[in-house]
């Protein structure tokens, strides 16, 4: 999966922390700000994470009954981290600074983009 980081800094600034794409087998880095440390073990244990995700997404359209679902946010104390799925256990994860005044949902719409 190809990803431009180009659209993400654009959508949320200097506040984009990090950008990794996903298909079944693995997960790729494909930005990562220079204060961000990700260790390789955490890598994978996000990437099997998102493809459990991929698996509930069905139960979640289903259970929530608002039209096909794009996205789950998480925020945390320095991080909001978006998943998008793309389908077929594929997709992206990207993640800004808490309270950075982005705009969330023009993130969302990148990743759309995707």
């Amino acid at each position: 999966m190809e990803v431009r980081e180009t659209p993400f800094h654009d959508a949320a600034g200097d506040a984009l922390r990090s950008l990794a794409a996903y298909d079944r087998a693995e997960l790729e880095l494909v930005y990562e700000r220079d204060d961000v440390a990700t260790k390789d073990r955490v890598i994978d244990d996000i990437h099997e994470e998102l493809i459990l995700d991929d698996i509930g997404i069905g139960r979640l359209e289903d259970l929530f009954g608002v039209g096909e679902w794009h996205c789950t946010m998480h925020r945390f104390e320095d991080a909001v981290c978006i998943h998008h799925s793309t389908g077929d256990y594929r997709g992206v994860l990207v993640s800004v600074d808490t309270n950075a005044g982005v705009d969330l949902e023009a993130v969302a719409r990148t990743c759309d983009d995707v």
